[in-house]
C-alpha cells in the first residue's frame, strides 16, 4: 500500500525516462489491474489518458504533497484501526 496517501500511483517516473509505475494498490491490486493496464498503454501509446483520466494519481502528487483521499480507503483505514483495538 501506499503510505503516503494509500492511493494507487500510476504514470510515467518524473525522473527517469522510459519507466512507466503502477504501484500502491494495497489489497486492491487485483480488481485494479485491468483499468491501470488500459490506462498505461493509453499513456505509453497514444501518450495521454483517453478512457480513464487517472492524471491524479501520477508520481507529482506526492513531490509536491498533494494526498488523494478516496473514501473507500478512509472506510478501510477506519475498521483496521477499529479492529486493531480488540
Amino acid at each position: 500500500m501506499n503510505h503516503f496517501d494509500g492511493s494507487p500511483i500510476i504514470g510515467p517516473h518524473p525522473y527517469m525516462a522510459n519507466m512507466y509505475m503502477a504501484c500502491g494498490f494495497g489489497a486492491y491490486g487485483g480488481c485494479l489491474a485491468p483499468a491501470a493496464g488500459r490506462a498505461l498503454t493509453e499513456l505509453i501509446y497514444d501518450n495521454g489518458y483517453h478512457t480513464l483520466d487517472l492524471s491524479r494519481l501520477s508520481f507529482d502528487r506526492v513531490l509536491l504533497g498533494k494526498s488523494v483521499r478516496e473514501s473507500s480507503n478512509m472506510i478501510f483505514n477506519r475498521n483496521q484501526a477499529s479492529a486493531s483495538n480488540f
